[in-house]
């Protein structure tokens, strides 16, 4: 059986507003100029810790930009949902491909939090749910997703991997994997062909859908 690999912000669910609500609480709360939605939107890609990185300014210590990161977290835990769904017809699409494919998600969010996530927006469609962990790399390190195919005992040439952003490139190429690139999530198609000139993006999750039907032979 094919392994469907997916990405979990901007290539299944929108999270950008929650991202961007949190980043600004936090900021807020040290008196610090807050981002808009097109600026967090762009910091986004690497994890939570590397968005706060790019969204403070580059004169605070790392000791100040970690208590800014502690105020983000723990605002984001609490407010995660608030805006977060699904993008139009992924969950129907993820549905018909149950049982067709292995349905896996991979998350630079932390574990916990990508699990309490999918859960709620799609339970019972994923059979692997992978998020990060404070003391291993996050993509594009292969860390993650190599976690994913050695404890499943899955074969590489039967993955494919889903991501919408550089990043998500990058991540598929550290392992050797083939990959699809959307640009309906936190990149625009412009974006890709500038960051990922070689590639052609999906611009649908109908398109996405047919070329995934294609890769598992249906």
């Amino acid at each position: 059986m094919k392994t469907l690999i997916f990405d979990l912000d901007g290539t299944i669910l929108d999270t950008l507003i929650d991202l961007k609500n949190a980043v600004n609480h936090a900021l807020n709360f040290y008196n610090l100029p807050e981002k808009d939605l097109e600026f967090v939107r762009k910091a986004i890609g690497n994890g939570t810790t590397i968005l706060i990185k790019r969204c403070t300014p580059s004169t605070l210590s790392d000791e100040e930009r970690n208590k800014v990161f502690d105020v983000f977290k723990s605002y984001y835990l609490e407010h995660y949902a608030d805006y977060t769904k699904p993008y139009i017809g992924i969950k129907e699409m993820l549905t018909k491909l149950k049982g067709k494919a292995t349905l896996a998600v991979v998350s630079n969010k932390d574990n916990d939090l990508t699990n309490k996530i999918i859960n709620k927006e799609f339970p019972g469609l994923f059979d692997i749910i992978q998020g990060s962990y404070l003391d291993h790399p996050k993509k594009p390190d292969p860390y993650l997703i190599n976690k994913i195919i050695k404890e499943n005992n899955i074969y590489k040439e039967d993955c494919l991997y889903i991501g919408d952003t550089n990043v998500d490139k990058e991540s598929a190429t550290n392992v050797s994997l083939p990959y699809l690139l959307v640009n309906y999530g936190y990149r625009t198609k412009e974006e890709l062909e500038k960051m990922c000139p070689n590639d052609t993006t999906i611009s649908s999750v109908d398109e996405l859908y047919n070329q995934l039907l294609k890769w598992v032979n249906l």
